[in-house]
This record gives C-alpha cells, structure tokens and sequence, in this order.
C-alpha cells in the first residue's frame, strides 16, 4: 500500500494501474480497509478526470465506514480527496474543513511524503481562502518533509501551488522567489517541469517583464503530443500564451493560439478554458480594431461565463445532495444494522455482533495492540427459574441480568456485553489484562448473587457461573479464546457453581 500511494507521486497512471490491479486480486475477499483504501487512491487519480459528484459520494461512503470501524489513516485520505473535489467546484469553506480535518487525523507515524501531501492540501485550502500566512507556513512544513525525496515529483507541486498562490495575491517578489526555486531545483535535479508549473512560472514572469522567458515556458503547450497528453494544463498555458502575444503586438500568432486552445478545450469538454479563450478572443479582435467581432464574442463569453458559474453551482448542489443522501442512506442503515444487532430480550448486543468486533479486536492485538479479557457466563440452574414460576419471570430475570451486564462492561471503554443465547452471555473487555480481569469478573459474579431478586424471584435465588480467558496468554484468535473461557466455565459449574474460574 505504502508503495503505491508513494507511486502517486512520481506517476499516478502507473498508481491507477497498480491499485486497480490489486483491487481486482482481493474481489470479494477483502471487504475491510485495504480494499476501500485502494478506492480512495483510484479516486484520488480520477478526481480530474471523471464526475467529481460520483467521485464524493463514493469516498463519502467509505468515510463512513472508516469512521464506523476506526480506520483513522483511511479517514484522512477520504477527506483529503473530499477537500479537494471542493476545491475543484468553489466551495472554499468545505475545502478548507475536509483538509483540516485530514491533518488533525493524520498520525505522526505516517511516512513524511503522506503527511507532506496533507500539508499541501491544507495549504491550498487555505491560500483559497484568504490565510497566506497560514498557507505559507503549512507551503513550508510541507517542504521541510519531503526535502530529501528526489525520486517523487511533490516538491515541484508544493513549489508551483506556493508561487501560483501568492501570485494570485499580487506579492509578485514572494511569488518570483518560490519560482526561483521550482526551476533550480528542476535544474539541479535534471527533471523537466512539468506543464501546470510552466503556466505558473510563465504568468509570473509576464509581470515582472520576463516575456521571451514566459513565451519559452509556454510553447511546450503548442505540441500535440504534450497538449493530448496534458489537456487542462495545456489549455490554461495556451489560454497565458495567447494573452503574452496579445500584448506584445504578434495578433497573429495570438490567434493562432487561441484556435489551437479552442479546439483542445472543445474536444475535452474544458468549459471553464473555453470561457477564458473566448474571452481573450474579444480582446484580440479588440486589439485588431475589429470592434464588431469584438462585441459579438464579448456577449459569447458572458453567455459562457454565466453558463459556467450555473454549471458550477450545480455540481456543488449536486454533490451536497449526494453526499446528503449517502450520509442519510447510511444513517437508516445504521439504524437497521444496530436493530439486527441486538437481542430483543435484553438490549445486549447478539453473536452476530461479537463475531465481527471480537475478530477485529484480536486482528489488531496480533498487530501489536494490546490485551483483551473475555467472560462466559452462565446463569445457574436458569430452568428451575422457568418450572417454578413461568418464562415471563425467566424473561424479566435475564432483562435484569442484561442491564447488570451492561453496567459491568461500562467502565471499560470499548467493552461489550452480549447474549449468545438462552441463559449464555459474552463479555469482552478491551485493553484489560488478567489482573484488571479478575477484578472485574469476581466483582460481577457477587453483584449479581447480592442483586435483590425477591420481587422477582421471591426466595430462589440467582447466580451465575463465569470463565474467563486472556489474550494473547490463553490464544490470539476468535475460536482459541471462547474455547478457553467455555472450558472454564464448565470448571465453574462442575466445581459447585456461583463463582469464577480464571485459569
């Protein structure tokens, strides 16, 4: 996993491939965090390249689950990847949260070129916004992690994003600095620039008067190989290039430029660079003094313009929806899956429920996460109790057993107490070694011999026989433990019943 979301920065097709790849290999197999994992990162990819509406509901509802099953890693790609489909459609402020909240998730133990790429995250969504300050800061930190990475191309990204940002700002010294920077670290390392940072690096030179430099950065795009490989890129450089000859008076070769933008943005459906090359077609028919023709495309591109921020608002209604839905959808389905697994009876939680968390606990106990105490109770000579009085006694006798239960496990964060059937409950315990367990179960077995009964039972009294087992001294899997804990409890009952058996 580490290798691949590492080859997302050197090249992400060979990611897509490796990720799809590996995807396809697990099927049905794997339906836990290293499946969902792998599609986020496909997500990650095809953010640019496909619906980014479907792209959000998809990471939304794996948001969920990673939330669900405490995947805290797999929670900060999702919103990482959420920030920046917002970012994608103009909402800055929902930008901005997602990639807050990936930082505060991320765990220092992460690989500096992860927590890098979520620094840079917050960085963009941050300078969208308005915090160059904070920006830079996060621009820097960024950089410091990744300062000997040559193999991966993610110093020239926080580059480029760190001077397009400030240039935006018009702090055109701080933006020529961080420019500076992108081409000597390009040069030193022998690494071409790649086609997003020559339009940067062109468009701030153009303001400092660098123009034949910005008109060699940019002249890359006119080629077909580079423009069909790099559409988006290409057509904001050509869209740059275009207004670079404008200006200097070579209307011709301006125009030239602008067919060649239009047809790249036309053919991969760029509405916002076709905008923009419409826009700087009314300038050269401006500059040409064809004022006729100026007019008639300076009311295409308000046509355009207006086309575009109605398309925008509607991509982010219509992610907005989705994801409410999603988030609805799995709400209901929550609701649903905690009634399935409950026992009616009692309120515990049932074996459905226990052979999916006990297993996730001891998965990660065998990862090196820490002790785990399990309990077998139960109830002695529980028929007698239904013979002498009736079943609906025997029913309010084991309710009132369930909420001692659910008292015991209280204390224990994560604890869970569970009927698995008739008089046979479960216990488990998180983070509990034998000696905390001792104390917990002794104590539970006299509470429940000492609980008043007589409203209930009159003069029969009830107790309860308890097994206990520890992992990983009595095993580490789901079978070896209950085994353990079962045997003991058959010690419990054959020793006379009413009384604990730990070992």
């Amino acid at each position: 996993m580490a290798r691949i979301e590492r080859e997302f920065w050197i090249d992400r097709d060979v990611a897509l491939q490796a990720a799809e790849e590996w995807l396809a290999e697990l099927g049905e197999a794997d339906s836990g965090a290293t499946s969902r994992r792998l599609i986020v990162l496909i997500a990650a990819v095809r953010i640019h390249r496909t619906d980014p509406g479907q792209i959000a509901t998809d990471v939304q509802q794996i948001l969920g689950w990673a939330e669900q099953h405490g995947e805290v890693a797999l929670q900060s790609r999702c919103h990482d990847v959420l920030g920046s489909v917002f970012e994608m459609v103009g909402d800055r402020a929902l930008a901005l949260e997602h990639a807050v909240t990936a930082n505060d998730l991320l765990d220092e133990s992460e690989t500096p070129l992860m927590r890098a790429a979520a620094r840079k995250c917050l960085a963009d969504a941050l300078g969208s916004a308005g915090s160059l300050d904070e920006a830079r800061r996060r621009y820097d930190d960024a950089l410091r992690l990744v300062i000997d990475d040559p193999e991966t191309n993610i110093r020239y990204i926080i580059l480029n994003n760190l001077a397009f940002t400030e240039h935006l700002a018009h702090n055109q010294v701080e933006a020529l600095a961080a420019v500076d920077r992108l081409v000597g670290l390009s040069e030193l390392s022998d690494r071409q620039i790649g086609m997003s940072a020559r339009d940067t690096i062109a468009r701030i030179y153009l303001t400092v008067g660098r123009i034949d430099e910005a008109e060699q950065m940019l002249l890359t795009a006119m080629d077909p190989a580079i423009s069909d490989a790099h559409p988006d890129s290409s057509a904001a450089a050509l869209v740059a290039l275009a207004q670079l000859y404008r200006l200097d008076g070579r209307l011709e070769k301006a125009q030239l430029v602008i067919d060649r933008c239009r047809d790249i943005a036309q053919r991969n459906g760029l509405n916002r660079w076709l905008t923009e090359t419409t826009r700087e077609q009314a300038e050269t028919h401006a500059a040409n003094d064809d004022y006729r023709f100026a007019f008639e495309a300076y009311r295409h591109y308000h046509e355009q313009f207006e086309a575009l921020g109605a398309s925008e608002n509607e991509a982010r209604g219509r992610i907005l929806d989705a994801m409410f839905q999603t988030a609805e959808s799995r709400r209901e389905s929550d609701r649903y899956r905690e009634l399935a697994e409950r026992d009616p009876l009692t309120g515990l939680h049932n074996r459905r429920f226990v052979d999916e968390h006990l297993g996730l606990a001891l998965m990660r106990l065998r990862e090196g996460g820490p002790e785990l105490a399990v309990a077998m109770l139960d109830l002695d000579h529980f028929k007698r109790i239904n013979d002498t009085f009736s079943h609906e006694i025997g029913d309010e006798v084991l309710r009132a057993i369930g909420r001692i239960l659910i008292d015991a496990v209280w204390a224990v964060p994560g604890g869970i107490a569970a009927r698995l059937g008739g008089e046979e409950f479960l216990l488990i315990l998180p983070e509990t070694d034998a000696n905390q367990a001792r104390a917990v179960f002794d104590e539970l077995g006299r509470t429940i011999a000492d609980f008043d009964w007589w409203p209930i039972t009159e003069n029969l009294p009830v107790t309860a026989s308890i097994g206990v087992a520890v992992a990983p001294l009595d095993g580490e899997h789901t079978s070896d433990l209950l085994r353990a804990a079962d045997t003991r409890l058959y010690v419990a009952k054959q020793a006379g019943r009413n009384q604990v058996v730990h070992a």
